[in-house]
């Protein structure tokens, strides 16, 4: 988004000219530009567009209200993407589940998204803490434009260039860079507003809007899967044989097995158990583990687990996981949409669980929809992605346990199967593991070959099974209490 050097001076010397006698003054402006453009900042706007990212188009559907919007790009039938709240920025799954992105505050965004929905002309803005400053004439390509400078709380500032004639914004760039938009096309849209139909970003078509249009529905938020609870708390039991929580289920009306899987982005299914229930394919996904594959998405009945009723969705299909003990995953969709809790000692699993009383919290981050917590390792501090379903206590990047080759020695070596592949996996004990204000000691810690890790490695079901735990993606955290004794 950067303006052609030769424009830039052009504004430098421009800024620095008196403005005509004859200008209106900045609120006078604004109301002509009210009048142009409608209520355009609190309509619930729906639009469809081919936008330009990192040189593919790509197809979009957006809703916007306000500085908020939540886009999707779709293939098939399945659709993800990205939800902006007015403060941060979330990542949308195949099933609608939203999850903060790992550095989620986006203040430049705000700023952007304050002139691109036009929020800076409502009347109210100064009242929510916004302003918009006079900032005289600056000249483009030999056309003049009046200039303002809005700021909207802790949004980045942005500088606006607005059409006197038209009463039309044109150009707007950050005022701490060198950066700019270009707005064109405008037209009119149904409930009486009139918006651009072309951006541009750095001179470059980045958006055209094919449709454009308001709905007097109400703008909601992506929330994913919402269960029914029959009861009060019901705690599950799982397979006393496993680290990970491994238990009977019921998906389609069909009785199985599931696996409680923190480190899986979604959902997924067997390949056996999508035949038993002819379920119909939806779409196509990439699966990325110690290798990868090609395979289907289908769509999945109701869930039944526990006192806790999902509603169907769609599943990821794994041509891998039936040998293993079980034929669902349920990954980040359930854990966004619910409270568990995880009991190491009567092996145990309960959805809707109610938030401990007294447990060392830890902050949960997000990165590609698993959860990232934390973690001292020995005297080296990083961040490892909480692994319910990782049977091993410590699992490392291998990339990061070459950085840090010192954090254990190797006493052994193996072959490890999971999807997508197989790996070579190096062992050893870490002496000290902290979380919060906890410690483990003398933890068996590995690292394997081909790991496509989230983070810098994973903390497994193993490592987890010295805490009664708590998981609760809505408030950001997980509660973790030292398990009693057996």
């Amino acid at each position: 988004m950067l303006f052609a050097a030769r424009v830039l001076a052009i504004l430098m010397v421009a800024m620095m000219m008196p403005p005509p006698a004859h200008a209106d003054d900045a609120s006078a402006l604004l109301e002509r530009m009210r009048a142009r453009i409608g209520p355009a900042w609190r309509a619930h706007l729906i639009s469809t567009s081919l936008v330009t990212l990192n040189g593919d188009t790509v197809d979009m559907h957006t809703e916007t209200e306000n500085v908020r919007f939540a886009s999707y790009e779709c293939t098939e039938n399945l659709c993800d993407g990205t939800y902006f709240d007015g403060e941060r920025t979330y990542d949308i799954n195949i099933n609608g589940t939203a999850l903060p992105q790992l550095e989620a505050s986006d203040q430049y965004l705000r700023g952007e998204r304050t002139i691109a929905s036009f929020a800076f002309l409502d009347p109210a803005f100064a009242d929510d803490g916004g302003r918009v400053s006079d900032d005289g004439w600056v000249t483009v390509s030999g056309e003049r434009y009046r200039s303002l400078v809005v700021a909207n709380g802790d949004a980045t500032p942005m500088q606006v260039f607005v059409d006197p004639a038209k009463a039309e914004v044109r150009y707007f760039r950050d005022v701490n860079g060198d950066s700019s938009f270009e707005l064109q096309d405008y037209r009119p849209v149904d409930g009486g507003y009139v918006l651009p139909y072309l951006v541009l970003r750095n001179g470059k078509a980045l958006e055209r809007f094919r449709t454009r249009g308001s709905t007097s529905d109400t703008f909601t938020p992506p929330h994913g899967l919402r269960p029914a609870f029959h009861g009060p708390v019901k705690p599950i039991v799982t397979d006393p044989n496993h680290a990970a929580p491994i238990f009977a289920c019921t998906l389609g009306g069909i009785a199985t097995t599931c696996l409680l899987d923190s480190g899986n982005s979604g959902l997924a299914m067997s390949r056996e158990l999508a035949n038993q229930l002819s379920a119909a394919t939806v779409g196509s996904f990439q699966i990325r583990g110690l290798g990868n594959y090609a395979t289907d998405v289908v769509r999945g009945g109701s869930l039944d687990v526990g006192n806790a009723t999902f509603p169907p969705a769609n599943y990821v299909v794994l041509n891998d996981i039936h040998g293993l003990g079980y034929d669902v995953v349920l990954g980040a969709d359930v854990f966004a949409a619910t409270t568990v809790a995880l009991d190491p000692v009567s092996h145990t699993i309960a959805f809707g669980a109610p938030l401990p009383g007294s447990a060392t919290s830890v902050h949960i981050a997000f990165q590609d929809f698993l959860p990232v917590i934390p973690v001292q390792l020995g005297t080296v501090g990083t961040q490892l992605a909480l692994d319910t379903g990782d049977e091993s206590n410590i699992n490392l990047a291998y990339d990061f346990y070459q950085e840090h080759h010192d954090l254990f020695s190797v006493t052994e070596q193996h072959n490890v199967n999971g999807v997508g592949g197989t790996s070579v996996e190096v062992m050893g004990t870490i002496p000290t593991v902290r979380i919060g204000d906890l410690s483990v000691l003398q933890q068996r810690i590995g690292a394997t070959q081909t790991l496509r890790s989230t983070a810098f490695g994973h903390l497994g079901a193993g490592f987890l099974a010295h805490f009664n735990v708590v998981v609760d993606y809505a408030s950001e955290s997980v509660y973790l209490t030292p398990a009693p004794s057996e």
